[in-house]
């Protein structure tokens, strides 16, 4: 027999997944691709990518994954959007945006602006829930989705930052978003601090109880995980031993990112919006080992060129300066250079 409190409940829940969809359910969809769009009188330009079996009836999961410092939108879309997009089944359409100048230095507002626009078109033109918007980045990315989180924390819900630093402004910051930070201990672009500063903002926004979190010791492979108690949205710190890599290796060289990633977006509502699994759990997949590749110029004579994501120059480093095909050397400061 129905109780009238089950009764209620089931309402309740259908009122709520009604008022989560968006505009567009039941258009016909924009095609995925390459878009452009105005924003304050300047061409900007984004990636939009549908699932497989786009349902224009169904409600979707929205990412929004910003890239790194000269960066593009085409390297997080061909990266599979930080690794998200191989446990999204079709549950979700992401979104990669291009900043001005390879960056997100978002002067006067100007990138929160784009995100907004972004977000607009989405509602208007597909079938997403309006609930789960989540946004990711590595380094500068990092650091516009922690923004993001200050700015909408009317739209999203939860972000992950992945050795990111209060580079993009905080605008607002006072109302809480679910957040996760990932940082190595040996990164010297963004030191571990600066994503601290990050974690520590969002314990007090979010109303955490402050604890202890221990962290691997710099060059160790390892990560550690710490899940804060807060009373108004959640907020988890992964610290591991690695440098500035947008894809860091843990414990028994796990690729621990996508993963948590996923999990912790599923975690902020409450199960999976739709994904036909919608907790997986990370797993544990030993990183390859680097290929052996010829080097590309004379300032690695006879050895092999770093793989990409790896360092390849700055004050005093000695190893190789050549980088793996497909990778160009680029310096973020006067000691450190990466292959991206």
């Amino acid at each position: 027999m129905i109780t009238i409190s089950t009764l209620a409940l089931a309402l309740l829940t259908a009122v709520q997944a009604v008022e989560a969809q968006s505009p567009g359910c039941g258009k016909a969809p924009p095609s995925s691709g390459t878009k452009s769009m105005t924003v304050n009188g300047r061409q900007r330009q984004y990636i939009l990518q549908l699932p497989n079996n786009y349902d224009r009836n169904k409600q979707h999961r929205v990412v929004i994954g910003y890239h790194w410092r000269d960066g593009s939108m085409n390297d997080v879309a061909s990266g599979g959007f930080y690794g998200l997009r191989q446990l999204a089944g079709d549950s979700t359409i992401f979104v990669a945006p291009n900043g001005l100048n390879n960056g997100w230095a978002n002067s006067g507002g100007e990138d929160i602006t784009f995100t907004d626009q972004i977000v607009a078109l989405l509602k208007n033109d597909l079938c997403v829930n309006e609930g789960e918007f989540f946004a990711t980045g590595w380094s500068y990315g990092g650091a516009m989705s922690h923004s993001a989180a200050c700015s909408r924390p009317d739209v999203f819900k939860a972000v992950a930052v992945i050795a990111g630093a209060q580079l993009s402004g905080c605008s607002g910051g006072n109302s809480p978003v679910a957040y996760l930070g990932m940082h190595g201990a040996a990164d010297n672009v963004l030191p571990i601090s600066m994503g601290r500063q990050l974690r520590d903002k969002w314990l007090q926004t979010n109303g955490c109880t402050s604890k202890n979190a221990p962290e691997p010791s710099s060059g160790q492979q390892n990560h550690i995980k710490t899940e804060y108690s807060c009373t108004r949205a959640a907020v988890t710190w992964i610290a591991n031993g690695g440098g500035h890599v947008p894809d860091p290796s843990g414990s028994n060289g796990v690729k621990f990112a996508p993963g948590e990633t996923w999990s912790f977006f599923n975690a902020a509502v409450g199960g999976g919006g739709g994904n036909p699994n919608p907790n997986p759990q990370p797993q544990p997949t030993t990183a390859p080992a680097p290929q052996p590749t010829q080097p590309t110029n004379p300032g690695n004579p006879g050895g092999n060129c770093a793989p990409r994501w790896a360092q390849c120059g700055g004050q005093g480093w000695n190893g190789p300066t050549c980088c793996e095909s497909g990778s160009t050397c680029r310096a973020s400061n006067q000691y450190y250079s990466q292959c991206l």
